[in-house]
């Protein structure tokens, strides 16, 4: 019992000894370490050959580094296994190039694969094709193909869906990448001719996209709820709503803005209404039915295409889908808006001048009648005051 509690030490590690292990010492002199079993003596051996593969291997790596430096520090004495307490210093001028130098040397030596072509779902946010380079393999990529269960199906989507898998239908993207470049073109054409651009989707995985889309295309946004009466009761609920007099080029005529606030004008509507979810949209479809503004909508299996003006067959609940579809909406009102600058830059308007001109003299009217009624009532002010005294 006594010999079986003793602690072998060999190279500073601590071995308790188990009962029965073939390397437990069978004597004194072994448990003190003078004596070593044979598994234990051929460790140390291993241990020893290993140090010395690693002090040559350390030799070889401090002989390519001199070579490099045209010898800067000698290399004929390479460090002993745990011998020495320090390691010469490593011949780099700086700090800098030591950095680099082991930067380069881990690249190098990095092993593994790269991964390449691998989906990030941003990237078809931030930079979405445009509608002439968008292929059907972008389109089944992003699972615009997929419809309802085929229970849930309304008959005016009979053109448009391509066949049943699992019980789901199949949206033909052949047509989708039709019409999808068809409303393209409407969004360029609208934005081109100075048009007001509204993008809704209010589904809560879909505010980026909507929000990302409205800024490239210059248009306006509603990602939360729309509001019943927005366009049908505009007066009241839009009364509140910043308006600008601004050029050709989009900026603004500061010189208009205090009369804007004066007048009692007409809240403007959206020239253009492009709803990213249209079932749980069907009021502000309704309204802008009211007023004849065209609408563009991503239609589903499950929604009636006659509620849009220009239907988009395809999925309208799969984020990567609508981030597709509106991405390449605004690309094409992106490009209409450069086309319109292009020509107020050379002096012609894409739009009707006579409108904007009128519209300008009402205000400058506005702003003199203004100063002249300021004026009287200055003047009226200060009678009375004399009057007083």
């Amino acid at each position: 019992m006594i010999l079986r509690q003793l602690v072998v030490r060999h190279d500073h590690q601590a071995i308790r000894s188990i009962p029965g292990h073939p390397d437990e010492p069978s004597s004194l002199l072994d448990a003190v370490g003078h004596k070593s079993t044979p598994n234990t003596a051929g460790i140390e051996e291993s241990v020893g050959e290993a140090a010395e593969k690693l002090n040559s291997l350390h030799g070889q790596v401090l002989s390519m580094q001199a070579a490099q430096h045209d010898g800067a520090i000698p290399v004929d004495k390479s460090p002993q296994y745990l011998g020495q307490d320090a390691l010469p210093p490593a011949p780099y001028p700086s700090l800098a190039a030591m950095n680099s130098a082991l930067a380069a040397q881990e690249e190098a030596t990095a092993h593994g694969t790269e991964m390449l072509g691998v989906y990030h779902p941003s990237t078809i946010i931030e930079d979405p094709p445009m509608p002439s380079t968008v292929t059907l393999e972008m389109l089944l990529a992003n699972q615009c193909h997929l419809g309802h269960a085929t229970q849930l199906w309304h008959p005016g989507n009979s053109s448009y869906i391509f066949g049943i898998r699992n019980g789901i239908h199949i949206i033909s993207l052949e047509i989708t990448l039709s019409y999808l470049r068809r409303a393209a073109r409407v969004v360029q054409e609208v934005a081109r001719r100075g048009g007001i651009i509204l993008f809704v989707g209010t589904k809560k995985n879909t505010k980026d996209v909507v929000v990302t889309s409205a800024l490239r295309a210059e248009a306006y946004h509603i990602f939360s709820r729309w509001i019943p009466g927005s366009l049908t009761n505009g007066q009241q609920i839009l009364d509140r709503a910043n308006i600008k007099v601004v050029n050709g080029q989009d900026e603004e005529l500061s010189q208009y803005a205090e009369a804007l606030e004066n007048e009692n004008r007409s809240v403007l509507r959206p020239d253009l209404v492009i709803v990213l979810n249209p079932v749980e949209n069907e009021v502000c479809l309704h309204e802008c039915g009211i007023y004849n503004i065209p609408t563009i909508g991503i239609v589903d299996t499950n929604v009636n295409p006659a509620w849009v003006t220009y239907p988009i067959p395809g999925n309208d609940d799969s984020p990567r889908s609508v981030a597709l579809i509106s991405g390449v909406l605004s690309k094409a009102a992106q490009e209409g808006q450069r086309l319109r600058k292009e020509a107020a830059q050379q002096g012609k308007l894409t739009y009707p001048a006579q409108r904007a001109k009128d519209f300008l003299q009402q205000l400058s009217l506005i702003a003199g009648i203004k100063d002249v009624q300021g004026g009287r009532q200055g003047g009226r002010s200060r009678g009375e005051k004399d009057k007083d005294d």
